[in-house]
């Protein structure tokens, strides 16, 4: 039976960030990848590519589900719950209703400020190693009516009170800074410390760089168990064969929970479905990332390219592109860029990805109490590619028995 000191379940952005850290440690490294070698279908490749320290607020937070079910019934909404009548599905709406509160959005809001500083200056020094395009430009949140803009002038009061960098503008100082594209909006806020990349050119090049290490990448291979004895994870099974490993990390995104159930582990996770458009030489773009607020639409320059992406469909599984939501999506754009024409976007082939969404908001890392040399990376919504480098350290730190800068309770995946 082939072994590896840590193998590796998944090789999206987070699990190559994992496998970067373990390799840089001196471990030997075993990455399972069920994506291609294009990675196309993972989450990671569709991504806007923002790293977003400005992203303080939890997906569970109060009015979500009331407001997820108020747009149930509207085929255009950004935001939507598929509901089926199945346990998974009920126990991950309850323990999300839970979660849902003012204390939570508290201290989830210190947890990510914390995780996405950490992994801001992590991207920093690996842009030294690894050539990936990092831009520092900030990014923008772009408002057009005004209860969207007093929402966001709250978030953006509440990050300068826990030490963030955040600067309200009218639609004046907002031109300033955006001289790309003509706006049509009320204000918005600037996050000077945010940044973003292209996440195709990022996972080619980390891909490259562990090869050149030294880590074993098999892509299009699919995980269809694990082994247990003595307390521990002793094995996976891999198409026809076995490997056995002295620690396994769960970065699978959001089919990580369906891979642990037969062992006994229930971590409640669904999948959040969304869809991204990238042109490869539009007209014109804008010069910085902005997220689109009422329309829950990121939009990304990367380069000559443009992509803009959104929507968020709570769901078990399901890829199927929702035709309605995508044209819906398509079409919001221009509300924000009055430049723009859908015409751009005619004939391009979208892509449909599913994130993990954990039950709270907040991403699962850690080792399970059941078996402890099986730690989890997954769980992070909207921000795989944001908090992989800090996931990656957190993990290798796990793994060597360093005591972590965080407070693990609030991540740990045995916290339901």
């Amino acid at each position: 039976m082939p072994k590896s000191d840590i193998i590796i379940i998944g090789g999206g952005a987070v699990g190559l960030s994992c496998a970067y850290y373990l390799n840089q440690a001196g471990y030997e490294v075993t990455v399972f990848d069920g994506n291609g070698p294009d990675k196309k279908s993972s989450c990671s490749w569709g991504n806007s590519g923002m790293i977003v320290p400005s992203h303080i607020v939890p997906l569970a937070a109060p009015g979500v589900i009331k407001k997820g079910l108020k747009w149930l019934f509207d085929p255009e909404s950004p935001f939507s719950i598929e509901f089926k009548p199945s346990i998974e599905m009920l126990a991950w709406l309850w323990k999300f209703r839970k979660a849902a509160n003012p204390e939570h959005v508290k201290s989830g809001a210190n947890m990510f400020r914390k995780l996405s500083l950490s992994s801001r200056d992590l991207y920093l020094e690996l842009s030294k190693k690894i050539s990936f395009g990092l831009e520092m430009k900030g990014i923008l949140m772009l408002c057009n009516s005004d209860d969207a803009l007093a929402e966001e002038y709250k978030i953006s009061a509440m990050a300068r009170n826990i030490g963030m960098e955040a600067v309200d503008l009218d639609p004046i100082g907002i031109r300033l800074i955006e001289t790309g594209m003509e706006l049509t909006v009320l204000g918005g806020v600037h996050y000077p410390l945010d940044c973003n990349i292209n996440p195709v050119k990022y996972l080619e090049a980390l891909h490259d760089f562990l090869i050149e290490h030294g880590v074993k990448i098999f892509h299009n291979t699919t995980v269809s168990g694990l082994a247990v004895g003595n307390g521990n994870v002793e094995s996976i099974k891999v198409s026809d064969q076995s490997w056995s490993g002295n620690h396994f990390v769960l970065a699978a995104g959001s089919l990580s929970s369906k891979l642990i159930e037969h062992i006994g582990i229930k971590m409640p996770l669904m999948a959040g479905k969304g869809y991204s458009i990238t042109m490869e030489a539009p007209i014109k773009k804008p010069d910085l990332p902005a997220l689109l607020i009422e329309a829950r639409i990121a939009s990304t320059p990367m380069g000559a390219k443009w992509r803009f992406g959104g929507t968020m469909t709570v769901t078990d599984s399901n890829r199927k592109v929702n035709q309605k939501k995508l044209n819906a999506m398509l079409k919001a754009v221009q509300n924000y860029y009055p430049e723009y024409d859908i015409s751009w976007v005619s004939g391009l082939e979208p892509w449909v990805g599913l994130r993990p969404l954990s039950a709270d908001g907040l991403p699962y890392i850690g080792a399970f109490s059941q078996y402890p040399n099986l730690i989890a990376a997954t769980g992070h919504a909207m921000l795989g590619i944001s908090l992989s480098p800090i996931t990656g350290k957190l993990i290798c730190d796990i793994v060597s028995g360093n005591e972590p800068d965080f407070d693990m309770r609030m991540l740990s995946p045995n916290r339901f």
